[in-house]
């Protein structure tokens, strides 16, 4: 019996004590835990675009330079992230960056420029 019980208490204890920590943690708007929080968005949405240049090193075509991404002011200062895919949603390229003072910014893909013939999606995350 006495072998049956103690596993049992045991479990009991580290299961409680693992609830009781989690309970404590704390939901934020600029960060993550256990737990769920209403937290305020700062544009219903942003636009991202991208400018493309002539590079003749082989192989040669066209190239994905920058990407400007606009926002609303509310968003300004926070940090971004720009996604191209290809086809099949393949990842492309990423580049970051941050907004500034008008929720405005400009992500750069420097010093590997993606075909921009390969572009099938472009797409901005603003975090914070």
């Amino acid at each position: 019996m006495k072998r049956f019980v103690v596993p049992v208490v045991a479990g009991v204890l580290v299961f409680g004590a693992a609830t009781a920590f989690a309970a404590s943690l704390n939901v934020g708007s600029t960060s993550l835990a256990s737990g769920n929080a209403t937290v305020a968005s700062c544009n219903a949405n942003a636009a991202v675009t991208y400018t493309t240049a002539y590079d003749a090193v082989a192989p040669a075509g066209y190239k994905v330079v920058t990407a400007p991404v606009t926002s609303a002011v509310g968003c300004a200062n926070l940090p971004f992230k720009v996604t191209l895919t290809g086809a099949a949603n393949v990842l492309l390229a990423e580049a970051t960056g941050t907004l500034d003072a008008s929720g405005a910014g400009t992500a750069t893909f420097a010093p590997a420029t993606p075909s921009a013939a390969l572009v099938t999606g472009v797409s901005v995350v603003v975090t914070g």
